[in-house]
């Protein structure tokens, strides 16, 4: 079926059942809501356009929020500027935990792509809870002759340059996932960009270019039915989502290569920890519960979760890379 049919489809069952502004819940109280929170309606704002992952995800939280608290989540779209007008939006506002922010990795690699910014999305953001993540693809045009990402690399050390990548847009995830990999394996790959992973992998199975690395709802259609060449997940492990293929690391001999797409909930900073830990103990319960699991799972992720100290951490960490990989690649969106 076509990605975007699938994506349309989920977002419809979605839509039938937590609409923009959710109902009010009829359930009994939440352990996890305080005394004094909330008393009032929430904001979760949503950098991108309605219909992407991102506005998934802010669907499958804003309900839940709602179910269990008893109190209207409405989500704001704020899409333009590389999500950076929604975030300065949260960044800017009350820290009083009812505005709040859903965005995916992309998040992390602004400080690299920026060099000035209104606000600071590490210093000025609190990481809340991560709410799920799935690994990008590499594949390849069956014609050539790699069969492996170790044959890859083979292949591109001895022919610097021939081999071409396409990706979804210079400054993209799928185009960091690919600078990161030139940098671990030290060779040398055309890195073709397109608008958005659909044109990206039709022009991979044309043979217009001979590898991709994208999100496995673009790619995973194209390796089952043989017209591309499944070679790894560029996860740290081997996910539910393509359990038969390897991860980039083991299958190149590239240690430490892990490019995870994710997404997580955050506030404004100096929001109370007890707000912030109420929210994140509600949604850490809910992502590893059957139901949230499953809901995840149908946009193509699987649930995180965790507490509130260890998604800081990472996110600081997985901030600090990016940085490091987009400077040394040289690319700019400013």
């Amino acid at each position: 079926m076509n990605p975007s049919k699938v994506l349309c489809a989920v977002l419809g069952n979605l839509l039938a059942t937590a609409p923009v502004v959710s109902a009010l819940a009829q359930s009994t109280p939440s352990q996890t809501r305080l005394p004094d929170y909330p008393t009032r309606a929430l904001r979760l704002v949503n950098p991108f356009t309605p219909g992407g992952t991102t506005d998934l995800v802010a669907r499958i939280v804003g309900p839940r929020l709602t179910e269990a608290w008893g109190q209207q989540v409405i989500i704001d779209n704020r899409p333009g500027a590389g999500t950076n007008i929604g975030n300065e939006i949260v960044a800017r506002a009350q820290p009083d935990g009812y505005t709040l922010l859903v965005n995916s990795a992309a998040i992390s690699t602004l400080l690299g792509f920026y060099s000035k910014l209104s606000y600071d999305p590490v210093k000025d953001l609190a990481p809340v809870v991560s709410v799920g993540e799935a690994p990008l693809v590499m594949a390849i045009h069956p014609a050539l002759e790699p069969r492996t990402v170790r044959d890859v690399i083979e292949y591109a050390r001895a022919k610097p340059k021939l081999l071409t990548i396409s990706s979804s847009g210079t400054g993209s995830s799928t185009h960091l996932a690919i600078e990161l990999f030139k940098s671990l394996a030290k060779i040398e790959t055309t890195h073709v960009p397109y608008k958005g992973g659909g044109p990206a992998v039709i022009a991979t199975v044309s043979g217009e270019v001979n590898a991709i690395i994208n999100s496995p709802a673009v790619v995973l259609p194209h390796v089952k039915t043989n017209r591309l060449r499944g070679l790894a997940v560029t996860s740290a492990k081997r996910s539910e989502i393509a359990p038969d293929l390897p991860p980039m690391a083991e299958a190149g001999n590239l240690p430490g290569y892990e490019v995870q797409g994710w997404y997580a909930v955050f506030a404004p900073a100096g929001t109370p920890r007890r707000i912030v830990q109420a929210i994140n103990s509600e949604l850490d319960q809910y992502v590893k519960s059957p139901e949230g699991r499953a809901k995840l799972l149908s946009i193509g992720l699987t649930s995180t979760g965790g507490a509130v100290d260890a998604f800081a951490d990472y996110y600081r960490r997985e901030t600090e890379r990016w940085v490091r990989v987009i400077r040394g690649a040289g690319i700019k969106n400013d």
